[in-house]
């Protein structure tokens, strides 16, 4: 007597390991270069797609950093102009205020037209000094003191000696 044969039921181990190696479930013969060439074609077909992806998200991106840089331009532009009209401005005024302080020192206090201009360009000299002292004194800070510092590993540099 003939035994009968159970057939393996539909999502098995053995069908389920056959069907994602691209092998024929057990007991059939499996056609001939089959194995290899489809798992090939898909891996290469994945690869392809996943370039495509990783092109286009990259392409998005640059295309956004342009814009972005596009505009930054622009705002950078507009900032600059906007400074130099506001310097233009308060150089105007600053003119207004030293002048209506000639007028009521020639007006006022009795000071010659020649001797007020003369004590107003001397006061402008003397705020200048003491701001370009200032400015010296940040000088050092430019060169990113203490990052300089952190990178030579935390030795503090010398401070410059008296000048001569």
């Amino acid at each position: 007597m003939e035994r009968p044969t159970i057939a393996p039921e539909a999502g098995s181990p053995s069908e389920v390991a056959a069907s994602s190696s691209g092998l024929p479930p057990a007991g059939e013969a499996a056609p001939p270069g089959a194995g290899t060439a489809p798992a090939a074609t898909s891996f290469t077909q994945a690869l392809g797609l996943t370039w495509e992806e990783v092109r286009g998200v990259l392409q998005e991106r640059m295309r956004l950093f342009s814009l972005e840089a596009q505009r930054s331009g622009l705002a950078l532009v507009q900032i600059v102009l906007y400074g130099v009209m506001a310097a233009v401005l308060v150089v105007t005024a600053w003119l207004a205020l030293m002048g209506g302080i000639a007028v009521w020192l020639v007006l006022n206090a009795g000071f010659h037209w020649a001797v007020a201009v003369v004590v107003i360009a001397a006061s402008n000299v003397v705020v200048a000094a003491v701001l370009g002292a200032a400015m010296r004194k940040l000088v050092p800070q430019l060169g990113f003191p203490a990052t300089v510092r952190q990178l030579r590993g935390g030795v503090a540099p010398q401070p410059p000696g008296p000048r001569s």
